[in-house]
């Protein structure tokens, strides 16, 4: 019978509690179930029981549930914690995997099905992390072991006398080879142990090869020990000569790997754990981002068209809500993914010309509408000295001083927010930039300058309750500041402001007319779209209601492919000028869909598709390009990006 699992729920509220009892009792989880009703109360039980899983309630009277899961850790205890909250919030979800827990669950889900494949799901995961653990254990002891037999210097040795054919075997010889001390050493007896032709035509090989030869040779073989375990061997022999330089002996010595060749087996079997870890971990988060931006998607698009009608101050406003909310999540999913891209050493940087004033102005262009909002003064001063045309990574220097500027206009409530860019020094080929961010916001507590970027971190539980965000910001900033070969330093004063400064070296640009990236025109005329056939593959109907609204507004009917099967014939059967491709759709991707479409004959196969999908990594984009598409868009989209795309895609196509 199996060995009942002993789980503790910490949950506040008694009929969720029950609940999950419940569910368990109709689950096929054979279990003994423990009950508490605050963090207290769990620590508790956990000093005195040992469990086998936790369900923690994210949220608890005295506490929550992220802080206690890293109390529970700090004490040493590495069960498996399952995740319960009533919110379904994304967020939370992101939060509670990244800290450690094994799994997440609204309780709208707590089922016996439910529970059953979540506690299954985390006993195997805990499982799979315990057998890590022990393997780099094992390797720890094997490598201590490793370095004393070198100093105790075990090794076996061997030799022929070529005159009489003699051979003598040392007790460490015997001992490797699993022979009987008493017999008497031959070459037949090495052979013997000797488990493959191939090994046995090596040995015979070098022992003829090594006569007369004043240097050694150093080969590796198998033999087979009494227990029919393979052993490996290596050896290394060598030929002495007499005074007149005539071989007289052959001397050898082996050294039993075995125990070597193990350590490498198992050290490879842990990186593929860790390895898989990773990929579990990303492939999490790239699934949440893609769950996360197809709703969002619409949410977003519906408000904006909203915001184009006729509406009151109160509907305005609570569109303004709407969109507001909607930016706030996409900045969130976006931090975490790349917090997960930094973690795991995937963050790339591009090395373009560019203008630094240009990329700053645009930053505070974009920022200026929040500080209005708050009455604030927000402005950019750039030092004359420094250089215009530079060359450098302008999408990570913009994300860089979206955090940072973002950050001190949140923070801010009365006062003014200051950008200064300063030529710290340089030379005709290079030059190192500071920028320097000030507020007059509330300030950091000295005690908490040093921790604020680390991840998950904000100044204070009232920072996070008041403001929000992921306590990612700052810990993204600082990576790509330094992973650009920079530093960034705070100085801060409770209630008077705080001052961000970062330098980063950029490469002088030959020339001072930088080729900026082309802007999508804001009012672009779409008449051009009057006459195009135009097709949308889309299986979900959120997104094909709202892209058919969107090309209502530009006075244009499409038609649209409920799945990539569909498409793909309506592209045989027609022709297009263009086509919007969602990737992930039934029957067919998007991805297959395209390369098929580049296997027809004649002017359908040179069709322009744009790659319109919720995937937002570089690494799906790189997908699409290489399956043959022309451009890639994520969602959610600009409209007017939307339309600059098209016209752009329509024309070269021309």
């Amino acid at each position: 019978m199996t060995k009942a699992l002993k789980i503790l729920t910490i949950d506040d509220d008694k009929i969720d509690a029950l609940s999950i009892v419940r569910s368990i009792s109709k689950s096929d989880i054979n279990a003994e179930i423990d009950s508490a009703y605050s963090a207290k109360e769990g620590f508790e039980k956990l000093e005195k029981e040992q469990y086998d899983l936790i369900f923690l309630d994210y949220m608890l009277p005295d506490s929550d549930g992220i802080s206690i899961l890293q109390k529970i850790r700090c004490l040493g205890i590495e069960v498996p914690v399952i995740f319960i909250t009533s919110q379904g919030d994304a967020q939370i979800a992101s939060q509670a995997i990244l800290a450690g827990a094994s799994d997440y669950m609204p309780k709208s889900l707590l089922t016996a099905d439910g529970i059953s494949h979540s506690v299954r799901k985390a006993i195997k995961l805990y499982e799979s992390q315990n057998l890590r653990k022990k393997t780099e254990l094992a390797l720890k002891i094997n490598a201590k072991r490793l370095s004393k037999a070198q100093k105790l210097a075990k090794i076996g040795s061997w030799e022929i006398n070529l005159n009489d054919d003699d051979v003598y075997f040392s007790e460490g010889m015997f001992s490797i080879l699993e022979l009987d001390s008493k017999q008497k050493p031959s070459l037949s007896l090495i052979k013997s142990c000797i488990t493959s032709l191939t090994d046995l035509q090596l040995f015979e090989n070098n022992l003829k090869e090594i006569v007369g030869r004043e240097d050694e040779i150093h080969f590796s073989h198998r033999i087979m020990a009494k227990n029919g375990a393979v052993k490996h061997i290596n050896q290394y022999i060598t030929c002495i000569n007499d005074d007149t330089n005539i071989p007289i002996t052959i001397l050898g010595t082996i050294q039993d790997i075995s125990e070597q060749k193990q350590t490498e087996k198992e050290l490879i079997q842990a990186k593929n754990i860790a390895e898989n870890s990773v990929k579990v971990k990303e492939r999490f988060l790239t699934n949440m981002s893609h769950e996360i931006r197809t709703p969002m998607n619409g949410v977003m698009g519906f408000a904006r068209i909203l915001e184009d009608t006729n509406l009151d101050e109160n509907q305005m406003q609570s569109i303004e809500a709407i969109k507001t909310a909607g930016d706030n999540l996409m900045v969130i999913i976006n931090d975490i993914l790349d917090f997960s891209k930094i973690e795991a050493d995937m963050m790339t940087f591009e090395s373009i010309q560019f203008s630094l004033s240009k990329t700053v102005k645009s930053v505070v262009e974009l920022l200026l509408p929040s500080a209005l909002k708050k009455n604030i003064v927000l402005k950019e001063t750039i030092d004359p000295q420094v250089n215009d045309a530079i060359i450098g990574d302008p999408t990570r220097l913009s994300q860089i001083l979206i955090n940072l500027i973002g950050n001190a206009v949140k923070f801010t409530e009365e006062g003014q927010v200051e950008l200064v860019v300063t030529k710290v020094s340089g030379s005709d080929l290079v030059s190192l930039i500071n920028f320097n961010v000030i507020d007059s916001g509330i300030g950091i507590p000295a005690d908490k300058v040093d921790s604020i970027f680390e991840s998950f971190t904000q100044a204070s539980d009232e920072t996070t309750r008041k403001f929000g965000g992921t306590g990612l910001g700052l810990t993204i900033t600082r990576k790509l500041v330094e992973l650009q070969g920079g530093s960034i330093v705070v100085r801060s004063e409770i209630g008077t402001g705080s001052e961000f400064s970062f330098d980063i070296q950029y490469k002088n640009a030959a020339v001072d007319n930088v080729n900026s990236s082309k802007e999508a025109k804001k009012n672009r005329d779409f008449s051009f779209l009057k006459d195009k056939k135009i097709l949308l593959a889309e299986d979900n109907k959120i997104n094909q209601l709202l892209t058919r609204k969107v090309f209502e507004r530009w006075d244009k009917q499409i038609e649209i492919a409920e799945n990539g099967l569909i498409a793909f014939e309506k592209i045989k059967e027609n022709d297009y000028d263009i086509i919007l491709m969602d990737i992930q759709m039934p029957e067919m991707d998007g991805n297959e869909v395209t390369e098929q479409v580049r296997k027809l004959s004649g002017h359908k196969s040179k069709v322009p598709i744009i790659a319109l999908t919720a995937h937002a990594t570089t690494d799906e984009e790189r997908r699409c390009i290489t399956s043959g598409m022309d451009d890639y868009l994520s969602k959610p989209y600009d409209f007017n990006v939307l339309l600059e795309k098209l016209y752009t895609n329509l024309n070269l196509n021309n």
